[in-house]
């Protein structure tokens, strides 16, 4: 399937359209203009009724309204009240589920009005996943009672506009355009009663626009003075569970209300005086500032994560231009799980990341706009419902996401669709108009999602994690021409019947497909898939994690060295890795380390998963096993050098000088020498009652986390033992650990690897956390540790607080 030249592009310049779409009671005529079309004001300049200019130092939950000479205060519950470098002084930050202004405002107005507002979206609001007739909008600003008042709107598609109760009805004006994302703009929504008419002006990089509707001449707006003044949030709450999901992730500046009805060249002129001197929105306004973690003693430093919110799967790992990308699962407006979007960093090393603009969200689909409801029509596969996990390569320049789509019924839903990218640092990004591959062309495939591509001479080739009705299973298809148009493979991706391999799950997910050595003069390549669904589950085994299989491949089959998998992890915790060649060729993957607590605990943090350390994998000696170990680069976090202790001859317990709770950890072993368990005693509290013990015990790897964390709601407070293939891995020997915080990285003898998250909460005097200690381990005999080296790291970038 080609694509077409007219394709949306995503997600900078908003569409236009010649229409204005009106909501609430019906109303005479509606204009748009543009660039210099401006009809001239009707009304004088006159000054502000209120003004808030948000110059209070970071963390104040006041704002001065500078005519009345009050407050407004910030809703403060789980993040502070922050302030970023803006158009003028400061901003107001807003984080999309918790923090918002509000207070009165009780100036008379009558027939005209003025709101006005420099604002930066980092992203559209959240919604729940449902048609387009039932969300549940957000507002830039709002003061609105049933019958009274205005709101300015927002949808969860960018979809906006400006809504007055005039003249003794509801009159709405519907802009046009989507509303710019990571840009600072000046938005103003008129009334004026004396033209007759509503007005919703956007002055941005793009040049200025008008949209109006005509209300009755001489109308008058009814105020809602009784009501409070809101911004940042809208009217109609909607939440799930203990979320609130609809509030906006943005920046405020110099917000603003008049009692006249303010012209179009006069709000252009001060929109080209405030943008010469403005801070760069994403780079400074759109930033999380330092406050907001500051005494978050659990939120990892130097692990790849996005700045704030919540995280999923990363995938599409992908060298292009000489950088490495990284896209995974976002939802950028709080640490809940609603209308996926693609998050993006980037990292020449693979170790110190860039937090970079989503790349791709959610809009609305073909079924929708064929309902009118929205402005456009023949797309399909937008992904309304979500744009979940996908891969990315790149080709001769160009970029090619390949993604799962999620709509709200209609064809591709769930789909396969595509977007591409020629920019160096893939920041805007231009979706096919139509889908590639719909769930409903094999006609046995009860569910799929997860595309993973690789190419093979002039042959692309595409799997995709699928259900049927055996359970987990693969989609396979290929094409000559990225492009183009797929086919289904003939026969069955693997030799052994899907069936056969499975480990009782309704679905495989993230598949991924690499070749990881050479055995016996023949090449051996690695599947990895995460079942998930059916008897496998979170808490219970089978657990969730990913599995995988050697074997060997002949261009169109897998032939695998065994029917059952081996599991990926020693002990489950991490899951779904995404993978690239590292910087000698080598595969490095990076998966989810997801979290242990309820959603309360991830609403009090303000975020919610972190993504393990990067890993490269290799072909043991056996040829059916495969390795990891921590990538090379990870030295590059070292600050200093090492506190060593050697020749420790272990029975019990033994502090160790170093402690710290950001710190790699090398222990050696001499395996001649060793209790019947052995191994560190990590995140130890100064009175021993938070402590997690990691040991090797009778071919098992144990990590005990029953105390692990003392104050926090931890689902898995609990003793997980793994199975060791000792003759594949060797007795341990060298215990090498990576402790961030909450999060560890355990590698065994450099060949096998896990990940979990453990939460130590003991603070010290200073409020810093106290469960810094580590420890070696032996019991059932003495254990002779012949060299321990710990380094403190350092934060690995500025996706991360310092």
């Amino acid at each position: 399937m080609t694509e077409h030249r007219d394709t949306p592009t995503i997600p900078r310049l908003p569409r236009l359209d010649r229409r204005v779409f009106l909501q609430g009671a019906a109303v005479s005529a509606a204009v748009i203009t543009t660039g210099a079309l401006f009809r001239p004001a009707a009304s004088a300049t006159g000054d502000p009724v209120l003004r808030l200019s948000y110059d209070q130092p970071n963390g104040s939950a006041a704002i001065l309204e500078e005519v009345s000479r009050t407050n407004f205060t910030v809703r403060t519950v789980n993040n502070p009240a922050e302030r970023v470098p803006g158009v003028r002084g400061s901003a107001f930050r807003t984080d999309g589920f918790s923090t918002w202004a509000t207070g009165q405002f009780t100036t008379p107005l009558t027939s005209q009005m003025t709101v006005q507002t420099w604002v930066a979206l980092e992203s559209y609001p959240s919604d729940a996943e449902q048609p387009y007739t039932s969300l549940t909008p957000s507002s830039i600003m709002h003061q609105r009672t049933d019958d009274s008042g205005f709101d300015l709107a927002i949808n969860t598609f960018g979809e906006w506009w400006f809504t007055a109760h005039v003249g003794g009805q509801w009159h709405t004006v519907k802009a046009p355009w989507l509303f710019p994302l990571y840009e600072w703009v000046q938005v103003s929504a008129v009334v004026d009663g004396a033209a007759g008419e509503l007005r919703l002006h956007l002055d941005d990089a793009r040049g200025p626009k008008v949209a109006r509707v005509a209300v009755p001449a001489g109308a008058r707006f009814r105020q809602a003075a009784g009501a409070p003044l809101v911004i940042g949030k809208g009217r109609q709450d909607l939440t799930t569970g203990v979320f609130l999901v609809n509030a906006l992730n943005a920046a405020y500046d110099d917000t603003r209300i008049y009692d006249v009805a303010r012209g179009a060249n006069l709000l252009t002129s001060e929109y080209a005086a405030g943008i010469a001197g403005a801070s760069p929105a994403h780079d400074v306004a759109l930033q999380v500032t330092d406050l907001r973690f500051a005494d978050d003693i659990l939120r990892p430093r130097y692990h790849a994560m996005p700045p704030a919110n919540w995280t999923n799967e990363p995938h599409g790992l992908v060298l292009h231009d000489c950088k490495y990308h990284m896209f995974y699962q976002r939802t950028p407006n709080g640490p809940f799980k609603w209308q996926m979007h693609w998050g993006h960093l980037t990292s020449t090393d693979l170790v110190h990341w860039t937090n970079l603009p989503d790349a791709l969200y959610p809009e609305p689909n073909d079924r929708e706009a064929r309902m009118g409801a929205v402005a456009g029509g023949g797309l399909t596969g937008q992904g309304s419902k979500g744009i979940w996990s996908g891969d990315v390569v790149s080709v001769d320049g160009t970029a090619h996401a390949f993604f799962t789509t999620v709509n709200f019924g209609g064809p591709y839903d769930p789909g396969i669709t595509r977007a591409s990218s020629s920019d160096a640092d893939l920041v805007t990004w231009t979706k096919a108009r139509t889908g590639v591959i719909d769930k409903n062309a094999p006609a046995h495939v009860a569910d799929f999602r997860d595309p993973y591509l690789w190419q093979e001479g002039s042959t692309w080739h595409m799997i995709i994690g699928a259900a049927t009705g055996g359970g987990g299973a693969l989609e396979h298809y290929t094409t000559q021409d990225i492009q183009g148009q797929w086919t289904r493979a003939s026969s069955p991706f693997c030799t052994i019947p899907f069936t056969s391999m499975d480990i009782g799950s309704a679905i495989w997910e993230m598949p991924v497909f690499e070749k990881i050595g050479v055995h016996q003069g023949q090449d051996k390549y690695v599947l990895v898939v995460s079942p998930i669904g059916r008897s496998v589950s979170k808490l219970a085994p089978p657990y969730t994690r990913s599995v995988y299989w050697t074997g060997t491949w002949n261009g169109s089959q897998f032939a695998p060295d065994y029917a059952q998998p081996k599991m990926l992890d020693l002990i489950h915790g991490h899951l779904s890795p995404t993978v690239a060649r590292g910087p000698d060729g080598t595969p490095v993957a990076i998966g989810i380390v997801d979290e242990r607590s309820s959603s309360q605990m991830q609403l009090d943090l303000g975020w919610a998963h972190t993504f393990s350390a990067p890993r490269e994998w290799f072909l043991l000696a056996d040829g059916r096993t495969l390795g990891q170990r921590p990538l090379a680069q990870l030295t590059t976090l070292r600050a200093g050098t090492p506190q060593t202790e050697s020749g420790v001859a272990v029975t019990g317990e033994h502090r160790l000088a170093a402690a710290g709770n950001q710190v790699e950890i090398v222990a050696q072993v001499d395996p001649a020498a060793t209790g019947t368990r052995y191994g560190l005693c990590l995140g130890v509290s100064p009175d021993g009652g938070e402590i997690t013990r990691l040991y090797y015990e009778g071919g098992h790897i144990v990590i005990d986390k029953s105390r692990s964390s003392r104050n926090f709601d931890n689902e898995e407070a609990v003793l997980l033992r793994g199975a060791y293939d000792e003759a594949a891995f060797g007795k341990p020997r060298k215990f090498h650990v990576f402790v961030d915080h909450s999060v560890i990285d355990v590698f065994i003898n450099d060949a096998a690897a896990f990940s979990n998250r453990i939460y130590p909460t003991t603070r010290g005097a200073d409020g810093r956390s106290a469960s810094t200690g580590l420890r070696l381990y032996s019991e059932g005999g003495t254990t002779r540790f012949t060299q321990v080296d710990v380094w403190q790291l350092q934060a690995a970038g500025p996706s991360t607080p310092s």
